[in-house]
């Protein structure tokens, strides 16, 4: 017997060398009679392989002659009805379980094993299916299905698998240069693994703001800058990136998201009145300037009177006892840019047609006293001084009764002053002795005030804003005085939403700061109640404590503001251009959908397919068409959304190699392609495009059918069997044979499949019964009387049947002879006329004719 190893071939030509020898030496050994060119004619052109013939090679050389032709040196060798299946996933992450099954369609094999990586299943139930499970450790991961038929044949399945690590991602925030953008935004990856590309997508309010792709080689961190910039609308956003990676035909992985960062409006210094303003105010008073400029970053301020710097840097400037006009000059400034405005201080003009605001209290006309200034307003701490003089020439020396302070008496005036005034209780007096032995007294007003040491502003309730609820705002006034002239104004953004003449409920620790005569330092508070609006969120509220002295106070009323506070309202979520959505299968995840979500604390979406939970970043396939339900909530509450999904996909034929149809049948597409959108199907035979309009017999061969939409071409190859009932070739007939003679009696039938064929007759030596192809043959010697009569057949295959008889008769000689004597008269009546056709002949040649029922005539010959 021939032995050939394919594990022996090193290259093809060396295979083909061993094939030959071993075949040629076992062609001596068997069929020593033949030349190797001869064994080669011969097994080709043999017309009748079942028959064993001398010069012929056996049917198992001849398989083994096919099979040389197969190349060698190549990967393990199965036989065609051999189907391994593979089923692991191309691509795990590192440090995961990785679980593989593969089954066969062979029965009969020694031995099936599964190996992943470095771990290795067998199968030792001969179940025809094995399972593995491995932990990934490692990035070098494959995995391979191999199966041992018997000692010569093995085949194998393999598949390389593709092992990553999510990286780490970091998000920080640095201030921008103010020329390029606001904010740098520095998303910074980690530890990559192995070398791959990956999409950096930045989100802004939770929509794709900017991505891109990138190739990684090193896991060292990677940092990506993003320069942003937010409009004094929008006054602030949120920002996150999120990191995903792509291994190019594969399906991209979960990403990897950051944490979110809020960043809001930055502007240059801005101007929140006219640029320039003007004060007038009298000779030796005081006065507070405000810098109404704001930006983002808080600005520094710088002031300047008459262009020369001086000290403050706040935004407020206290001015004491002003005797000249000047120009007062603040400059706020940031890295985006820097704003002045200018304060125009005007001394007041002596007019008597102007009385003052409260009336210059008077001494009694014989001492004719007067203070001047007779009403003061001095801020807490701050210096103050009052002449006191009398016009009568009589009285003696002026002079001051204070507690605090000092005085300087030139005559005829007396001056008190105090470099630092924190006594409420404060009230000199100016007196002048009279001859009476009593004094004549003036008291000028004096009214301390002291601003708050502080002004914030904070949230009334413990909970959170909620959209549609009323809320309050407190505004916390820390040490002031006197509070009963106290005015708390309330701006949103710029707006003035609320003035309020504070009341004895907001006053603490004593109601007794408003309703006494006493002046005392005193914590006191506002509240603002509003029913919390959507917009609300992220505007900037702010209080002003603003002391009320009417006319014959400062010009300009002595405040101070509060820090803004940004409210943050929560608010329930809301989804819009959430339209239907068409996409092409594996390329598309329910997260890539173009729906805008709203809502604060920022919402979370969820996607919910026939009532159940989906993963929103798994890429989507044809099964998974259908209505969707987004489901966006947060704390406040939660807004669902049908979203109708569409998954499209490349043509399929998933369709047997054999089809049957019966000549009756009407013709209808048998191969059915799967598809979206539904694709074009055409038929082709033999190479030529093709669809029957009928099956017709014999039209049975192989087909193909292919399949195009826009997403591309699927084709398919099967062998088209056309089935029809048996059909005999000719009808039912009557023959004779003589007794003792020989006869054959041959039924030939047709269709398809071949039709079986059934004969009853009589069991008889002289009688053999033989199929040949598609004939059924009954062939009788030496026929006797028991052999006569009708012989039926029937042909029946699985589509139909069919019958036909044959009558046989049996004759003896003497009975054939009587039974044709018609043909002996006939061959004599064909002699006969014969004979007359040749002595017509005859006569013409002498010039003699004969016309039937003329007259005859003779025509003599011309002699030429």
């Amino acid at each position: 017997m021939l032995s050939f190893s394919y594990s022996s071939c090193s290259t093809v030509s060396t295979c083909w060398t061993s094939f030959w020898l071993g075949f040629i030496s076992s062609s001596y050994k068997t069929h020593h009679f033949l030349d190797p060119p001869q064994i080669l004619f011969t097994s080709f052109m043999s017309s009748h392989p079942p028959v064993r013939q001398p010069g012929m090679l056996p049917l198992g050389m001849l398989g083994l002659l096919l099979l040389s032709l197969l190349p060698c040196g190549a990967d393990l060798t199965c036989t065609p009805n051999t189907i391994l299946t593979l089923d692991a996933p191309v691509i795990i992450e590192n440090g995961t379980q990785l679980y593989a099954t593969c089954n066969t369609t062979e029965r009969d094999f020694e031995e099936m094993r599964l190996c992943l990586g470095k771990t290795c299943c067998e199968n030792t139930e001969k179940d025809y299916v094995i399972s593995c499970v491995a932990l990934v450790s490692d990035f070098e991961m494959s995995a391979e299905c191999k199966i041992k038929l018997n000692e010569t044949f093995e085949c194998s399945e393999d598949r390389d698998i593709t092992v990553y690590k999510n990286p780490k991602v970091m998000l920080s925030m640095r201030n921008g240069n103010g020329k390029q953008a606001d904010y740098e935004l520095h998303c910074d990856v980690f530890d990559v693994a192995p070398a791959q590309n990956i999409s950096v997508t930045w989100y802004r309010n939770n929509k794709t703001f900017k991505s891109f792709m990138d190739w990684i080689e090193e896991p060292e961190k990677n940092s990506y800058i993003l320069g942003v910039d937010i409009s004094r609308e929008e006054k602030f956003a949120e920002f996150r990136c999120e990191v995903q990676l792509k291994y190019g035909e594969l399906k991209p992985q979960h990403p990897v998201i950051s944490t979110t960062h809020h960043l809001s409006a930055r502007y240059a210094p801005e101007l929140r009145t006219n640029s320039s303003k003007s004060i007038t105010m009298a000779m030796g008073g005081n006065a507070t300037l405000l810098c109404e400029i704001e930006g983002n970053p808080p600005p520094v301020y710088q002031w300047t009177i008459d262009e020369q710097p001086m000290l403050e840097t706040t935004n407020r400037l206290d001015i004491t006892q002003v005797n000249s006009s000047s120009i007062y000059s603040c400059t706020a400034t940031n890295i985006l840019g820097n704003t002045t405005m200018n304060i125009s201080i005007d001394m007041e003009e002596n007019d008597t047609t102007d009385p003052p605001a409260t009336p210059t209290p008077k001494a009694p006309e014989s001492c004719s006293l007067t203070v001047m200034p007779s009403e003061v307003y001095v801020k807490y701490g701050d210096s103050a001084s009052i002449n006191c003089s009398t016009t009568s020439k009589d009285a003696p020396l002026v002079n001051w009764k204070f507690a605090v302070g000092k005085t300087s008496v030139t005559p005829p005036i007396a001056t008190w002053m105090i470099e630092k005034l924190e006594d409420f209780t404060v009230e000199p007096f100016c007196f002048v002795p009279l001859d009476t032995d009593e004094q004549c007294k003036m008291k000028p007003n004096i009214t301390l005030y002291k601003l708050p040491d502080s002004v914030t502003v904070s949230a009334a309730g413990n909970g959170p804003m909620k959209e549609g609820e009323e809320h309050q705002l407190q505004c916390h006034i820390y040490s002031v005085a006197p509070a009963k002239k106290l005015l708390v104004k309330w701006y949103k953004d710029d707006e003035t939403v609320l003035t309020d003449y504070l009341k004895s409920s907001d006053v603490t620790p004593l109601p007794e700061c408003l309703n006494d005569s006493t002046v005392r330092l005193c914590n006191v508070s506002s509240i603002y109640t509003f029913t919390v609006k959507k917009s609300d969120n992220g505007s900037l509220f702010r209080c002003e404590a603003e002391f009320q002295f009417g006319p014959a106070g400062p010009l300009v009323p002595p405040s101070i503001a509060s820090e803004p506070y940004t409210t943050v309202v929560h608010y329930k979520p809301t989804i819009k251009n959430c339209p239907s959505y068409v996409g092409v299968e594996n390329t598309f995840r329910l997260n890539d959908l173009p729906c805008e979500t709203d809502g604060n604390p920022p919402p979370g979406i969820e996607w919910y397919y026939n009532g159940t939970l989906t993963d929103s970043f798994k890429l989507l396939t044809r099964a998974e068409s259908g209505i969707y339900k987004a489901t966006v909530y947060n704390s406040v509450g939660q807004v669902n959304t049908d979203v109708h999904i569409t998954v499209e996909y490349a043509p399929r034929l998933s369709c047997p190699m054999l089809y049957e149809v019966e000549v009756k049948d009407t013709p209808k597409p048998l191969c059915n392609p799967e598809g979206l959108p539904l694709p074009n199907v055409t038929w082709f035979k033999n190479g030529k495009e093709h669809f029957p309009q009928r099956w017709e017999k014999h039209a049975s061969g192989k087909y193909s059918v292919k399949a195009s939409n826009k997403h591309g071409t699927a084709e398919h190859m099967f062998y088209l069997d056309i089935l029809y009932p048996p059909e005999f070739t000719e009808p039912d007939t009557t023959t004779g044979v003589l007794v003792g003679g020989n006869v054959s009696l041959v039924w030939e039938v047709d269709g398809n499949p071949k039709p079986e064929i059934q004969c009853n007759y009589s069991l008889a030596k002289n009688v053999r019964a033989s199929t040949v192809g598609r004939q059924k043959i009954i062939t009788i010697t030496g026929a006797t009387s028991t052999n006569a009569g009708r012989y039926i057949c029937v042909a029946t295959n699985k589509v139909g049947k069919v019958t036909r008889g044959t009558t046989l008769l049996l004759k003896d000689k003497s009975t054939d002879l009587s039974q044709h004597w018609w043909i002996f008269l006939l061959v004599l009546l064909v002699f006969i006329i014969l004979v007359l056709v040749f002595i017509l002949k005859g006569r013409k040649k002498h010039g003699q004719y004969n016309f039937p029922l003329q007259a005859r005539f003779t025509v003599e010959s011309e002699t030429i």
